[in-house]
């Protein structure tokens, strides 16, 4: 009989062992983009401002709030911000042991390498889907029994919160607490429901603080309907390998509903068997995050879900099957074939997930520059682009005075694609000239959009040649307004070019913005 004395010293023992090859994550090069706004955001949180009255931002708050109470107790830094990140994915792992070792340890541990596998590629930013994923598959293992009201009050919470770092997280919080909730007597269910409640208190008290045109303007509108097919990578764009593992993904997710299925028929009354089914069911429901956009993270994002609990599947199968086997050889197997499966069918995601096991061992940290300025510091890919930015930065400093505006975007503001949102937090002493700290396309380029009067509010921009060439199957490559443009044009001039990017200053009065 496995103790929980004996559970723990495993799950302890495989999360340390599993949490070596996360560790090249902190020095590795950044996004500049999806990280820098992890860095920005939450600073602007600390000096008062409100996401989506003060900055776009497609996500919920909670990420930008657990990012700047650590920002407040251990300072703003991109270390801080993947220590966040690997914290997410540690207790993403702790969430899959604990639910799949109510069939045994070893399998628990199988399950858990396998998902850890599938993380490594994500590196360590703290990305709200990450966070909001692993309070989803803690709400799932708090009410897997739901033997008191204090156990769905916490569930509630934890799915709330679910909610609160990605609102699309929506459908795979229903799908997987619903039958659960079905199952709740009646007191029970409202304690879960008063949790959730709660949870999403927050975002009541900000819809009244930033309005609810604001909120649903940055969770609904522009992220589903209008920036959505801007950003969307159809499945026949992608690689070989990523459609191979979106479809890894499919087969485990068809997988783990079938042995769901056979688990409650075995037993209808387990909530054991009943865990399985839900878990297949989170999979299933987070399939749309790949299917929008088909490129390694969005995939893995997906794939740890299914993936991860296949081995869960195939034991169940094969106990059903009345295999004689030992429970732990069964398990071993189960989790060999999953490996073998992902090694197969993708072998450049698993050849990535070797050579960050690698790097975590040998403690390589690659080609990597921080370029540190103003007590802040950013991990760049190559020295080259350390030293170019480091240029234009210091030509900026020697001109620029402290508390004066400065915009960051791309040099063709007719396409607001990406940006290096992270320049902003390399600059403390000056202030964001813009609502549009990200570059998202048809949201920042919109008809009618504020953007050019943003930048006629700027005393500097800087404007980068990298995204120039941009080009990807959706409706991101459509121009919009080029008013931007031609307040850039009139209102600023040229004062240097550093590689890639240009440097303007103000020549005519700044508009002030009402």
């Amino acid at each position: 009989m496995e103790t929980p004395r004996r559970n723990f010293v495993v799950a302890l023992l495989v999360i340390l062992a599993l949490s070596v090859p996360l560790w090249p994550g902190f020095d590795g090069p950044a996004t500049p983009m999806d990280e820098g706004s992890l860095l920005v955001y939450p600073e602007l949180i600390l000096k008062g401002q409100l996401p989506y009255r003060d900055f776009e931002t497609f996500y919920g708050p909670a990420n930008l709030w657990v990012l700047s109470a650590a920002y407040a107790g251990f300072g703003s830094s991109i270390l801080t911000e993947r220590a966040v990140g690997l914290t997410y994915r540690i207790l993403t792992l702790l969430a899959i042991f604990a639910l799949v070792q109510r069939w045994g340890t070893t399998l628990a541990a199988g399950c858990t390498i396998v998902t850890s596998l599938l993380l490594l590629p994500t590196v360590l930013g703290a990305y709200a889907w990450i966070g909001g994923a692993t309070c989803a598959l803690w709400s799932i293992c708090v009410i897997a029994k739901p033997e008191s009201a204090r156990r769905c009050f916490l569930g509630g919470i934890l799915a709330g919160l679910a909610l609160l770092f990605r609102v699309d997280l929506g459908p795979a919080v229903i799908a997987s607490a619903l039958p659960l909730f079905l199952l709740m007597r009646a007191a029970r269910r409202w304690s879960y429901l008063g949790g959730v409640a709660l949870a999403l208190l927050p975002l009541g008290w900000l819809t009244v603080a930033a309005g609810p045109k604001e909120i649903l303007d940055n969770l609904l509108l522009f992220p589903v309907i209008y920036s959505s097919p801007a950003r969307h990578l159809p499945i026949f764009s992608a690689e070989n390998y990523l459609v191979l593992l979106f479809l890894a993904h499919i087969i485990a997710v068809a997988g783990n509903v079938l042995a769901g299925v056979i688990a409650i028929r075995a037993d209808r009354r387990s909530p054991t068997a009943c865990l399985l089914l839900f878990l297949a069911l989170l999979g299933l429901a987070v399939t749309h995050q790949a299917v929008q956009r088909i490129d390694l993270i969005h995939v893995v994002f997906v794939a740890f879900v299914s993936l991860g609990v296949l081995p869960l599947s195939i034991f169940v199968i094969r106990s059903h099957l009345r295999v004689t086997m030992s429970l732990p050889v069964e398990a071993v197997l189960a989790t060999a074939i999953v490996l073998l499966l992902l090694e197969g069918i993708s072998f450049r995601a698993t050849l990535k997930a070797s050579g960050e096991v690698i790097a975590g061992v040998g403690g390589q940290t690659g080609t990597t520059v921080f370029l540190t300025r103003h007590g802040r510091s950013f991990p760049l890919s190559s020295m080259n682009a350390a030293v170019m930015l480091r240029k234009i930065l210091d030509r900026l400093d020697a001109l620029a005075s402290p508390g004066e505006r400065v915009f960051v975007g791309p040099a063709d503001l007719r396409r607001t694609n990406e940006n290096e949102t992270f320049i902003y937090h390399l600059i403390p002493q000056l202030l964001p000239a813009t609502y549009f700290l990200e570059m998202n396309p048809r949201s920042a380029n919109r008809p009618n959009s504020r953007l050019a009067q943003d930048i006629a509010s700027a005393d500097w921009l800087i404007l980068t040649h990298k995204f120039d060439g941009w080009n990807e199957p959706n409706k991101s490559a459509e121009l919009g307004s080029d008013q931007p443009m031609r307040v850039v044009q009139d209102q600023f001039e040229l004062c240097g070019q550093y590689g890639s990017r240009d440097l303007y200053r103000r020549r005519t009065p700044a508009v002030t913005k009402l």
